[in-house]
């Protein structure tokens, strides 16, 4: 054996020479962020092309809204599929609501839990699946909010019902006997850190952890926070429910205050976006709310609002580090 020797120990080091050279190889490969939008006139292919013009590459992801009691309820698939021929996932914010956002008698999480709405959820969910592609379901969103007919402390919900709802929906779309809507993503999103913990439907009904962070400005007297200031809180709640699950950073933004000579959103997202890859690698999407909600008295907070936001924008999508995907 002694005269294979070296052709063996040639032969262990050419494989030690590879694999080193494979493991420097993935190691010069950067971990990629997705970067989406929300916007008004999301269901239109127009729109999504005229964004695409203006920001200079196509977003990875695009919301889309459902909401169970009116029209838009239905699974949008005209939209999806426009989508998907673009190679651009859709993030779906799902509302249990109606006409009267304050309809306890149909919209609580009672009415979900007891199956008042199965059978919708289940030809939703069956045309979902039909669909095939991912879909990132924001289902329920900013539950630890007041704001919602969903959230934790209206009508008679609490944080245990939250968790039955979610769980009841899942079932129905991933459980046994549901319809086998494995390419539906759920997302489960909050605002800031109450009720995190004691609302979470738990790891099995939950693929993406998420959350919205937002810097609203003196324009509306708050405070003008840094991107990474924003999402702090509620990074730390949902890291507590997970050191390892994928986290969306599901709406995000600033508004825009002319009078406001340290609000600048352009630096808001040149250095935010880069700042948040480098402290949370469990963030996988940043999706910014590009909405003008002056009249609901709120920021602006689009893109384009001013235009030095914009630019900034354009910068980060051509780093190869914001140019990820979810579509898996």
């Amino acid at each position: 054996m002694k005269r294979f020797t070296p052709i063996i120990a040639g032969l262990i080091a050419a494989l030690l020479l590879s694999l080193g050279a494979t493991t420097a190889g993935l190691a010069a490969t950067p971990r990629q962020v997705a970067l989406g939008v929300s916007m008004n006139g999301a269901t239109d292919m127009n729109v999504v092309d005229a964004f695409t013009a203006q920001s200079g590459a196509k977003p990875a992801i695009w919301s889309l809204w459902s909401v169970w009691g009116l029209d838009s309820g239905a699974f949008p698939t005209d939209a999806v599929n426009g989508l998907l021929a673009r190679g651009i996932v859709p993030m779906i914010y799902w509302e249990p609501v109606g006409t009267d956002t304050n309809d306890c008698t149909n919209w609580s999480l009672d009415a979900t839990i007891k199956g008042k709405h199965d059978a919708y959820i289940r030809q939703w969910a069956q045309a979902a699946k039909a669909y095939g592609g991912t879909i990132i379901l924001r289902l329920m969103h900013e539950n630890n909010g007041y704001w919602y007919v969903w959230g934790n402390g209206r009508c008679t919900n609490t944080a245990k019902k939250f968790r039955q709802a979610w769980q009841h929906v899942w079932n129905i779309f991933r459980g046994k006997g549901g319809v086998g809507a494995t390419n539906v993503k759920f997302l489960y999103s909050v605002y800031d850190a109450k009720y995190v913990t004691s609302d979470y439907p738990g790891n099995k009904y939950v693929d993406y952890l998420g959350l919205t962070a937002l810097s609203w400005g003196p324009s509306v007297n708050q405070k003008w926070r840094t991107l990474v200031k924003a999402m702090t809180a509620g990074m730390k709640a949902l890291r507590q429910l997970s050191k390892t699950k994928p986290i969306i950073a599901a709406e995000i933004a600033a508004g825009y205050d002319p009078n406001c000579a340290t609000c600048d959103k352009g630096a808001w997202l040149s250095q935010g976006y880069p700042a948040v890859y480098a402290k949370w690698p469990q963030v996988v999407a940043i999706v910014y709310f590009n909405f003008d909600m002056t009249a609901y008295n709120q920021p602006d907070w689009r893109l384009d609002s001013p235009t030095s936001a914009m630019t900034a924008y354009q910068n980060l999508l051509k780093d190869p580090k914001f140019q990820g995907s979810l579509s898996h």
